[in-house]
C-alpha cells in the first residue's frame, strides 16, 4: 500500500513539473514536513487543524528533545569540567539544536512561504512559454528536483545506517548496543538492561527521524527556492543575449522596445522576489553559522573517542547545510555576474537614444550582486566555506 502511495507521489510530481513545477515543489515539501507534524506548510487558509499533526509533532519533536538536548544538558553539567565527555556533550547538543532549529523555522515562516510562492507564481507565468527562457528555467527546477531526490536519498541512507549498525550488533552479537550518544538518557538507567535499553532505542529511533525529515525538508526547500531565483536570472540573461543575434544589425525597433520592456519589468520582480528569500533566511542562516561551527570543531574533539557513526551523522549534520548555502550563494551571485556581462553585451550601441538609456538603468541596477547573507555579516559564497574551515582548524589548534 505505501509503495502503491509512493509510486503516485511520484508519477504526480514528475507530471507537476510540467504542468505546475510550483505546485509539484510544494506537495513534496508538504509531503516530508507531514511527517513530524507540520501539515499546514504554505499557509493555506482551508487547511484545519488535525489532532494526528499535534500527536506526531509531540511524539517525534518531544522525542528529539528529551533524548537528545535534555538529557545531553544534563550529562554536560554532570561531567563538566571533564575536557573529553565535555566535548561530546556540546557536540550532540549543537548536532541536536540544527535539525530542531529547522523545525521551528518551517513553522515559523508558514505565512511568508505563502507570499513567496505566489510571487513564484507570478513570475513564472510571466515568461512566454514558448520561448528558450521558459526552457531554461524548467531545466532548471528540474535540475533542483534531482538534486532535492538527491538530499532525500543522502538523509535517510545516513540516519538508517546510524540506526541500523547497532540493531544488528545487537542481533548477532554478545552484547547489546545504541546509536551513539554521550550520556544515558534521563531517567533511563541503566540505559542496556530491559526495559530501559527497549525504551531508550524506541525514543532514539523516533529523534533520528525527527532529525533527518526536519532537514530533508528544509533543504529540499532552499534548493528549490534557490533554483527559482536562479531561473530568472538565466531568463533574463537569455532575453538579452537574443536581442541581437548574428547579421541582425536592422533588428526592429518594436522588438527591441518589447524585449528591453521585459527585462526591464522582470528585473525589478526579480529583486522584490530575491528581498523576500534573503530576509526569510538570513536570521536562520546566522544562527546555523554558529552552531555549525560549534559541531564542526567538537567534532574535530571527538573524533578519536567516538563511534564513527557518530562522526559521519555529525559531519553531514554540520558540512552539508553548509555547503549547500555557500555554494548555492556562490550561483546566485555568478548567475547576477553573467546577466551584467549580457547587458553590456546586447548590442546597445546599435539601439536608439531612449533604448540604450533603458539598458542603462538596467546595467546600473545590477552593478550591486544579489548575495544570501548569513545575519547580513557573512556573504554565502565559496570564500565563506572556506573561511569557516580555517577558522574551525584554529580553534581546533587552540585546544590542542
Amino acid at each position: 500500500m505505501f509503495s502503491r502511495k509512493r509510486l503516485f507521489f511520484t508519477k504526480s510530481i514528475d507530471k507537476g513539473y510540467t504542468n505546475d513545477p510550483i505546485e509539484s515543489v510544494k506537495a513534496m515539501v508538504s509531503l516530508i514536513q507531514q511527517f513530524v507534524g507540520i501539515r499546514n506548510m504554505f499557509g493555506d487558509e482551508n487547511s484545519s487543524f488535525s489532532i494526528l499533526s499535534l500527536l506526531k509533532m509531540l511524539l517525534f519533536g518531544g522525542s528529539f528533545v528529551y533524548v537528545g538536548s535534555l538529557s545531553q544538558l544534563i550529562y554536560l553539567v554532570r561531567v563538566f569540567p571533564d575536557k573529553m565527555e565535555t566535548f561530546k556533550a556540546l557536540n550532540c547538543i549543537s548536532a541536536t539544536c540544527v535539525p530542531l532549529s529547522k523545525y521551528v523555522f518551517m513553522w515559523s515562516v508558514r505565512t511568508r512561504l505563502r507570499t513567496i510562492f505566489v510571487m513564484s507564481k507570478q513570475g513564472l507565468s510571466a515568461i512566454e512559454s514558448d520561448t528558450t527562457g521558459y526552457s531554461k528555467m524548467i531545466r532548471t527546477l528540474k535540475t533542483a528536483r534531482s538534486a532535492s531526490w538527491f538530499v532525500i536519498i543522502n538523509q535517510s541512507v545516513t540516519h538508517v545506517i546510524y540506526l541500523l549498525i547497532p540493531f544488528l550488533f545487537t542481533i548477532f552479537g554478545n552484547i547489546r548496543y545504541l546509536p551513539t550518544t554521550p550520556g544515558e538518557t534521563y531517567g533511563l538507567t541503566p540505559k542496556y538492561e530491559t526495559p530501559y535499553y527497549e525504551i531508550t532505542f524506541m525514543l532514539t529511533c523516533f529523534a533520528t527521524i525527527f532529525s533527518a525529515v526536519n532537514q530533508t525538508g528544509y533543504i529540499v526547500l532552499f534548493i528549490n527556492l534557490l533554483a527559482h531565483e536562479l531561473g530568472h536570472f538565466y531568463v533574463i540573461t537569455d532575453v538579452l543575449n537574443g536581442i541581437f543575434e548574428k547579421n541582425d544589425a536592422d533588428r526592429d525597433p518594436v522588438f527591441i522596445d518589447r524585449k528591453l520592456k521585459f527585462c526591464a519589468k522582470h528585473y525589478q520582480y526579480l529583486l522584490k522576489f530575491h528581498n523576500e528569500i534573503k530576509n526569510l533566511y538570513k536570521i536562520i542562516f546566522g544562527a546555523h553559522f554558529l552552531m555549525m561551527t560549534i559541531v564542526l570543531v567538537t567534532t574535530l574533539q571527538t573524533m578519536n573517542s567516538w563511534d564513527i557513526r557518530n562522526t559521519v551523522l555529525t559531519a553531514v549534520t554540520g558540512i552539508m547545510p553548509l555547503f549547500i548555502y555557500c555554494f548555492g550563494g556562490e550561483l546566485l551571485i555568478t548567475a547576477g555576474m553573467d546577466m551584467s556581462t549580457a547587458i553590456y553585451q546586447c548590442g546597445w550601441e546599435k539601439m536608439g537614444v531612449k533604448q540604450a538609456k533603458v539598458v542603462s538603468v538596467i546595467l546600473c541596477l545590477s552593478q550591486r550582486p544579489l548575495c544570501l547573507t548569513a545575519a547580513n555579516v557573512f556573504v554565502m559564497n565559496r570564500e565563506t566555506f572556506g573561511g569557516i574551515a580555517q577558522v574551525v582548524y584554529k580553534i581546533y589548534a587552540v585546544f590542542n
